[in-house]
Order: C-alpha cells, then sequence, then structure tokens
C-alpha cells in the first residue's frame, strides 16, 4: 500500500517520527529543516520485515 505526502499527494518517501504524518522529498525538504526528524518509509518497511521474520 502507497502512503501519499499529506500536503501535495504525491508518493510519501518520510514519514514523521512517531506520528502518521507522510511526505513526499520535496515536500519534507520544504517542510522541515531537519530531515533527521523524518523517517524514511524503507526504514520503516525493514524493520517491519525483520520483526515479522524473527517471529515466525
Amino acid at each position: 500500500m502507497t502512503k501519499h505526502c499529506i500536503i501535495c499527494g504525491k508518493d510519501a518517501k518520510f514519514a514523521l517520527k512517531g506520528a502518521s504524518g507522510y511526505y513526499c522529498e520535496q515536500c519534507a525538504k520544504e517542510s522541515f529543516s531537519d530531515l533527521d526528524l523524518l523517517e524514511s518509509l524503507e526504514s520503516q518497511a525493514r524493520a517491519l520485515k525483520e520483526r515479522l521474520k524473527n517471529k515466525e
């Protein structure tokens, strides 16, 4: 399931840590001076995959 940017609706690449807001790369750079506040959706997917793997 593809997440969409809450500002422009494009495919999101980042999520706000600890919240449900998603952002495309351009909107993330425009909205946050420090992208360290955000987590890449790719890293979230890897972490979930690892948790599922360890559960088996």
